[in-house]
Formats: C-alpha cells, sequence, structure tokens
C-alpha cells in the first residue's frame, strides 16, 4: 500500500469504519510510513538490531562511526515524544551517548525546518546540566519525507546539513539527513539498472519501496539490511482493526491540518498583495476584485497598514 492508496483508505474508512475488512483483502503490507506503525517497525524493543541497521544504512555510517547499540527513549528529555507539539518519531543514543532523532515528515510544510531546528534545539539545551561544561554531544537527525521538500533539485533526494562557516565545516557534531522517498523512486525509474546508486541507504529504501508496492522481498537481503521477520511485521494481517483504525484518524487528522495550511498561505498570500497594492494607491474596490477580498476585509487591513 503506497501513500495515495493509504490517503484513499484512511478517508473512506474514516467515513465507514466496515470498509477496513475490505482493504484487508486487497492489501498485503500496511502502509509503513504511517506514525504508529513506523514507531512499532523500527522502535521495536525486541530487535533492536533492526533499528541500528536501519539507521547506520540511511545516516551512512561505517567502520568505527557505525552505531552499535541504539538505547530507545531518554527519561531525561521528557516531552520530545510526548509533547504534543513534538516532531520527533524515534528518540534515543547510542553507545557512545549520542542521540539519534528520527521522524517522518507526513505533508510538505514551509515551516518544516523551522521545526525541526526548534526541537533539535530542545534537545541539545537538555543535555547540558547545571553545573556541567558546554561540551555537547555529536546529534545525529534523520527526517523521512513523504512529499518532496525541494522540487527543484530534481536529481537529489538526500541533503546532509551541517553548520558551516564561509562554506567550510564550522561544526562537526550536528549532521542532519533529509530523505525524499517519492524523489528517490522517480530517479530509479528514469535510471538505468547499472547505473542505479549502490548503497545500503538505496538498497534500504528499495526494501521499503517493495513493501510500498506489495512485493516479495528475498529473504537473504531483509537479513543482511535489516532482519526476516521484517516482511511478517509489515503485513497487513499483523495488526488489529483498532490499530489500523487509530493510524486512519491520525492521518485524516494530518490531512485536515494540511489543507488548514494550505488555506491559511493562500490567505496570507491575498493579504500580502492587498497592502501591497494599498501602498500603491489602488482603491479598495480595484483590491478587493483582485485579490477576491471583501472590501470590509481590504478597509481592515488599510486601518491595521496606516496604524503601523
Amino acid at each position: 500500500m503506497n501513500r495515495s492508496e493509504f490517503i484513499a483508505m484512511a478517508k473512506d474508512v474514516h467515513e465507514h469504519p466496515e470498509h477496513l475488512a475490505d482493504y484487508r483483502k486487497i492489501y498485503k503490507n500496511v502502509y509503513p510510513f504511517s506514525d504508529g506503525i513506523f514507531k512499532m517497525l523500527m522502535a521495536n524493543e525486541a530487535k533492536p538490531e533492526r533499528t541500528v541497521k536501519f539507521l547506520n544504512a540511511m545516516l551512512g555510517l561505517t567502520g568505527d562511526k557505525a552505531i552499535k547499540t541504539y538505547t530507545l527513549g531518554v527519561p531525561e528529555n521528557p516531552g520530545v515524544l510526548n509533547d504534543k507539539t513534538a516532531i520527533f518519531d524515534i528518540y534515543g543514543t547510542t553507545q557512545a551517548g549520542e542521540p539519534v532523532l528520527i521522524e517522518v515528515q507526513q505533508n510538505f510544510n514551509t515551516l518544516f525546518v523551522d521545526r525541526l531546528i526548534y526541537y533539535t534545539a530542545r534537545v541539545i539545551s537538555r543535555t547540558v546540566k547545571k553545573a556541567q561544561d558546554y561540551n555537547l554531544p555529536h546529534i545525529y537527525v534523520l527526517s523521512i519525507l513523504t512529499e518532496n521538500q525541494f522540487p527543484r533539485e530534481r536529481d537529489t533526494y538526500l541533503h546532509h546539513s551541517q553548520l558551516v562557516r564561509n562554506r567550510h565545516l564550522f561544526y562537526s557534531k550536528l549532521d542532519i539527513y533529509l530523505v525524499e522517498l517519492e524523489k528517490f523512486f522517480a530517479i530509479e525509474d528514469r535510471t538505468l539498472p547499472e547505473n542505479r546508486e549502490q548503497s545500503d541507504r538505496a538498497e534500504m529504501l528499495r526494501i521499503f519501496r517493495d513493501v510500498l508496492e506489495d512485493k516479495d522481498i528475498p529473504e537473504e537481503k531483509l537479513k543482511r539490511l535489516l532482519d526476516k521477520d521484517f516482511a511478517n511485521d509489515v503485513s497487513f494481517k499483523g495488526y488489529t482493526d483498532e490499530t489500523l483504525l487509530n493510524e486512519v484518524d491520525g492521518m485524516t487528522d494530518m490531512l485536515y491540518e494540511k489543507q488548514g495550511s494550505y488555506l491559511q498561505g493562500k490567505d496570507d498570500e491575498r493579504n500580502e498583495i492587498a497592502i501591497a497594492m494599498l501602498v500603491e494607491g489602488d482603491s479598495i474596490e480595484k483590491i478587493a476584485r483582485v485579490t477576491k477580498l471583501s472590501e470590509n476585509d481590504v478597509r481592515k487591513l488599510q486601518a491595521e497598514t496606516h496604524n503601523y
């Protein structure tokens, strides 16, 4: 089940829960990037090696830099996961005490980076205790983007961000990795097989694509990159109706949020145009006609602009 299919199912099942039984007959796998399912798959305390392999592949960590253990949850960082406004789906530390934050970004959002930096900063600030120095740990952030955030960069699905000074690395202990799923798939589709990326990250993303497309995954590939149980763990039949209905509610809530954000964005754009026309001396009637705002709304903007 891919993202579009999951959204269609969510809208239908939200209104008609009884239809869930029909979808069980249609699809082999669940949508692995919905919030709850992703946490169950990749933050499974009974299968810690899976998370380690996933992180090493996605972050490109090998040799001495590779993560060996990953401990889920950090009590001294309350609110990073359970705060309603927090964005990190999975939070833990490596054997070296280095925080690794994982999140799935479901919707395109112009303030996405602001939120990512804000919550990363919260984690950083909580690592310094009273009377301690400011020797901060290395922090890794992995954000999986289910919608393209950088459409103009057609051939770049991986974005590795660090702090730089005059175009040179300035601070080496913060690494942010943004991975655009759909863009990776699109790049794959237009690239000859022999020229496709050969990395554990690419292989990991191909596994998830097989899950999304309900394809069988070679067991040897699963053992090497994740574990042999992964195929069963993404199976539709392995989840109760209650769990799946909760995921449906979560996705429909996000869709409503996205629609509201879009409408708010359109309102902001109209207001900006109206203010610019007011500054140029255009009439209220003309501004209302061009922006589709009411004349009363234009007069309110006029008063606010004048007061400012």
